[in-house]
């Protein structure tokens, strides 16, 4: 399986064509605000402890994000980032056949498929808003061992009615069928989470990160939520010291940091529809609409793929990420990560150039 993923800055510096200077890295999806200052003073004053082993349980953190989520700290665990309890909870789990909802990271059928798992696809459609389609995905619970989909979806932006996810949960608790979320983008519609209802789903899985609310995807650190039943599967395979001190002084620093969730909550939704005007101005671009920090934008001009509009701008010194390699999307779809509004008006002029009939 191909693993195609964005913020591969070693790569993108190494591209050819590329200029000298810096580079607007907008193929991932972080926070534009950059990390919390209280973050990196907290990295700082931990920069000691690297003598030291860490917590093998990462305790602390397991007790701030459960204050941080109102969630039992036994269904809590935390994690080298959450992409490590994605392969993680494959092997706990080890099904034989697993459900996928498409448009979808790659990571969920790279860390089951060389389990012996088989991995159907449900695929959502773009004039259907992205949205999970829910007969297709219901009529399937009972064939597979567990479901996995990202809600809101990476890479659409879309956010699943709530309806429909607790329909879902609720027939796969009933076929006793693992189900697991993946919320790395939920920070952004937090009301929209599963996480309240853990504690009395055991099959329930909720994947959480740290990395693109907070901007820390450099210290690789995550977590999830998990039901009774999964975090016992989960207990016999986890491995110890998993999570770096630094990491750890990192996610607690980022939690308690109110003032800096406020301002994302506040800076980043208007930055998103600033820019969605901005691409829809342009002409020959259908923007998605997106409750995450990343818009999912549809080329139709004749004879321009994805590859070829990501080529170009990468050449001006600008990196998206194609959508070719996500099932569902086909060669004519990009994702855009939200910038700061200096940052949008370089992206919009080099696009207008490379847009010109």
């Amino acid at each position: 399986m191909r693993r195609d993923h964005g913020g591969n800055l070693r790569e993108l510096l190494g591209a050819r064509d590329r200029p000298a200077g810096p580079m607007l890295d907008l193929s991932a999806s972080i926070n534009p605000l950059g990390a919390s200052p209280q973050v990196i003073r907290a990295l700082l004053a931990a920069l000691p402890s690297i003598t030291r082993y860490p917590d093998p349980e990462a305790s602390a953190l397991v007790e701030a994000l459960s204050r941080y989520h109102d969630v039992p700290a036994r269904h809590v665990v935390a994690g080298h980032g959450s992409t490590e309890l994605i392969y993680l909870l494959a092997r706990a789990l080890a099904p034989r056949r697993a459900l996928v909802v498409h448009p979808a990271f790659s990571e969920y059928e790279a860390a089951l498929e060389p389990l012996g798992c088989a991995v159907e696809r449900v695929v959502g459609r773009g004039d259907a808003g992205w949205i999970p389609p829910r007969d297709a995905l219901l009529e399937r619970v009972a064939q597979v061992d567990l479901v996995v989909l990202a809600n809101p979806s990476n890479p659409t932006g879309a956010l699943a009615p709530a309806e429909l996810l607790e329909e879902l949960a609720a027939a796969c608790a009933e076929a006793r069928v693992s189900l697991v979320v993946d919320e790395a983008f939920i920070d952004f519609v937090e009301g929209r989470s599963l996480k309240s209802t853990v504690s009395r789903r055991p099959w329930l899985g909720v994947l959480r990160s740290l990395t693109k609310f907070f901007a820390l995807p450099g210290l690789r650190v995550g977590y999830a939520l998990l039901g009774e039943r999964l975090r016992e599967r989960v207990e016999g395979w986890r491995e110890p010291w998993s999570v770096s001190a630094l990491a750890e002084a990192a996610g607690i620093a980022a939690l308690a940091d109110r003032a800096y969730r406020a301002q994302t909550l506040r800076v980043v939704p208007a930055w998103r529809a600033a820019l969605c005007v901005g691409l829809e101005r342009l002409g020959g671009l259908r923007v998605y609409p997106s409750v995450t920090n990343y818009l999912l934008v549809g080329i139709e001009r004749p004879g321009l793929t994805a590859a070829a509009l990501a080529a170009a701008l990468l050449r001006d010194g600008i990196a998206i990420r194609s959508g070719a390699s996500f099932p569902g999307l086909g060669p004519n779809h990009v994702r855009i990560a939200v910038p700061r509004p200096e940052d949008q008006q370089v992206l919009l002029a080099a696009l207008a150039h490379r847009l010109e009939p």
